[in-house]
C-alpha cells in the first residue's frame, strides 16, 4: 500500500486500513452467510402488538427524556443511552423508508420491546428497589457506573454486553424468528447489523466531543479509526449472531428444563463477558474516581 512502507508498524497498519476501508467505517457482513434454523412461526409477545410507528416515536421520546436527565446529573449510564438513541433513530428511518425492513411492523414491536428490557433493568435497579429482578450482567454495569470505575467506552461496552448477549436472545425468542408467511426475520436482523456499523463512527465521535475532556481515553478510539470500527463492529456482529442462535435454542428447547438450561447458559456467558469488560476498561487514573460529566 502506498505511503505505508517506511512507517512504524502500528502507523503502517492504520494507513493500510484507511486505504482498504471506506471513510464511513467498514462493514463485513459475514453473518449473512449463516442461514437461520427452520423454526415454525410462533406468536409474538411484544409490548407493541400493533407494530405502529407511534410505538417507536414514544420509545425515542422516553429515551431522550431519560438521556437529558442523565447528562444533567453526570450519570455514567448516559453514554450508553446516547449511543442507543443513535441506533433506535436509525431503525425508525429504515422502517419508514421504501424498501427498508421486510417486516417493519415486527421491527417496531421488537425494537419497542427490546427497549423496555433496558427500561425495566435500570428502573428496577435505581427506582423500584428491586435489584433482585435485574440480570447480573446489568448489575455489573450499574455497579461500575455508580463507583465510576470504567472509562466512558467501558461504560458503553458493559451495557452493550448486558443488552445484547443477555436481553437480545430473550427478546428475539419472545418475538419469534419466523413470520406468519414462513419467511425468516433474520434478514431484518442482519440489516440492523449494518445500521449499527454505520452508526458507530458518529456515535464514537459524539461521545468523544461530549466526554473527551472528562475522559481523555475517550478520544483514543476515534483517533485509531477505522481499526476501532473493525474491532467494535465485529464484536457487536458476533454478539448479535450469538443472540439469534440463543433465541433459536430457546424456541427449540423441548422441555421447560431444557429451556432453563439455555437461559442459564445465556446468563453465564453474559456475566463472563461483563467481568472481562470490567477488567479491560477499568480506569487507571488515581482514586477517588468521579463521574464523567459531558461537555455542555
Amino acid at each position: 500500500m502506498l505511503g505505508a512502507a517506511h512507517l512504524p508498524p502500528m502507523q503502517a497498519l492504520l494507513q493500510i486500513s484507511r486505504q482498504l476501508f471506506p471513510e464511513g467505517g467498514p462493514y463485513l457482513p459475514w453473518t449473512y452467510q449463516l442461514p437461520p434454523a427452520p423454526i415454525p412461526h410462533t406468536p409474538a409477545h411484544g409490548v407493541c402488538p400493533s407494530g405502529s410507528d407511534q410505538c417507536i416515536d414514544d420509545t425515542i421520546a422516553e429515551m431522550e427524556a431519560r438521556a437529558a436527565v442523565m447528562r444533567r446529573e453526570c450519570d455514567d449510564n448516559a453514554p450508553l443511552l446516547l449511543s442507543y438513541l443513535h441506533t433506535t433513530k436509525g431503525e425508525r428511518e429504515i422502517a419508514r423508508a421504501s424498501g427498508g425492513f421486510q417486516y417493519p411492523a415486527h421491527v417496531n414491536d421488537w425494537s419497542t420491546s427490546y427497549a423496555h428490557h433496558y427500561f425495566d433493568a435500570i428502573d428496577n435497579y435505581y427506582r423500584n428497589g428491586r435489584p433482585d429482578l435485574v440480570p447480573e450482567s446489568w448489575r455489573q454495569n450499574f455497579r461500575a457506573s455508580d463507583d465510576h470505575s470504567l472509562t466512558v467506552f467501558g461504560n458503553v461496552a458493559a451495557a452493550y454486553n448486558a443488552h445484547i448477549t443477555h436481553d437480545l436472545p430473550i427478546v428475539i425468542a419472545e418475538m419469534g424468528v419466523t413470520a406468519p408467511d414462513g419467511a425468516s426475520y433474520k434478514p431484518d436482523h442482519e440489516k440492523i447489523n449494518a445500521l449499527l456499523a454505520a452508526a458507530e463512527q458518529g456515535t464514537v465521535q459524539e461521545l468523544a466531543v461530549l466526554y473527551g475532556a472528562a475522559d481523555p481515553a475517550m478520544a483514543a478510539p476515534y483517533e485509531t479509526e477505522p481499526l476501532t470500527a473493525v474491532a467494535f463492529g465485529q464484536v457487536i456482529q458476533i454478539w448479535r449472531e450469538y443472540a439469534w442462535r440463543g433465541a433459536e435454542q430457546l424456541l427449540l428447547a423441548p422441555t421447560p428444563a431444557a429451556k432453563q438450561e439455555v437461559e442459564n447458559q445465556i446468563d453465564a456467558l453474559s456475566n463472563l463477558l461483563g467481568d472481562i469488560i470490567l477488567r479491560l476498561f477499568a480506569r487507571t487514573d488515581p482514586a477517588p474516581h468521579h463521574s464523567h460529566c459531558p461537555a455542555s
